[in-house]
């Protein structure tokens, strides 16, 4: 197995970082810290970590930029899609426009993870608030969309989630895969003509023997060759699994609330790791809610979407 690097990326430490992104025309890495609603963006070619507060929001649960619009990105915030204009070098974003909301339906959830398929189509996810003082993995009640962007609307895609999370397309095999933090596995759907992802069966067990262990999957990316690589939250690694379901890799990283993964890099085979500070007594040793990037690993990742508008 090929040997590999991780390095801590500048600063900040994040109570929650979340939902990396790599923009290959910007050489951007893109991110969030969810609870605290701020924004970054690792400028590759300075090696230097630009932040922003956003204005009017109270959460930042992805960033995704927005096809053939300059400085304009889809956050979600709360049960919010929102539109937000942004330099990348600024300390403050602004809302230019709210896409739609969830509204009462969703009252006491927030969004989780969200990405972008090779059509431009964003998906994302919900689960409980927990700001409410209230268990994710006790409330199934979040759930899972596509946004359909010609009516402004939500297309409801799985219900009955405990915190919808890891997300990615195969489209090699024409296979999507998807995380429920609550449920200890990874599920493989197909997706049909419309974008609606059918047919879900388990296709990675994390528990043993029916018991569930006491870290959790979270966010997830994949690499060229089917390979997914997936956050292991409490747990300090990223596993690699091949496409046959096997973890054929651990990536040890020294922080132990490990929250998503994105490939990056000019060439796509570094892979950025981003983690959490939440909960931890001693937050800089080992330093957790750092992002860092893992190199030496010998694979390259698929790019990254736009959405579209």
């Amino acid at each position: 197995m090929t040997s590999y690097k991780v390095e801590q990326i500048p600063e900040p430490h994040l109570l929650l970082g979340e939902g990396p992104h790599w923009d290959g025309q910007r050489l951007s890495l893109y991110y969030v810290s969810l609870p605290e609603a701020t924004i970054h963006r690792l400028d590759y070619r300075q090696n230097k970590v630009y932040n922003a507060t956003v204005e009017g929001c109270k959460y930042a649960s992805f960033i995704i930029p927005v096809k053939g619009r300059s400085n304009e990105f889809v956050l979600g915030d709360g049960t919010r899609l929102v539109i937000v204009s942004w330099d990348g070098i600024s300390e403050k974003a602004q809302v230019v426009k709210v896409l739609a909301d969830l509204g009462e339906k969703a009252a006491g959830h927030r969004w989780n993870d969200g990405k972008v398929d090779s059509c431009g189509r964003l998906y994302a996810g919900t689960m409980i608030n927990e700001e409410d003082g209230r268990n994710p993995f006790e409330a199934n009640t979040g759930r899972f969309y596509r946004y359909d962007a010609r009516s402004e609307s939500f297309v409801e895609q799985l219900s009955g989630l405990f915190i919808s999370n890891g997300l990615v397309w195969n489209d090699k095999s024409k296979k999507f895969f998807f995380i429920d933090s609550g449920t200890h596995d990874i599920k493989q759907f197909d997706v049909d003509a419309s974008g609606n992802i059918v047919n879900g069966t388990v296709w990675f067990d994390l528990k043993e023997n029916g018991k569930r262990p006491a870290y959790f999957f979270d966010g997830m990316t994949i690499d060229t060759e089917g390979n997914l690589y997936v956050a292991v939250f409490h747990g300090a690694t990223v596993v690699k699994i091949s496409p046959n379901g096997k973890i054929i890799q651990e990536i040890k990283i020294p922080a132990k609330q490990v929250t998503s993964v994105a490939f990056g890099g000019p060439n796509l085979d570094e892979l950025y790791v981003t983690t959490a500070k939440k909960q931890v007594v001693d937050p800089q040793n080992p330093p957790a809610g750092a992002t860092f990037k893992v190199t030496g690993l010998g694979v390259k990742g698929t790019t990254m979407n736009e959405v579209e508008l």
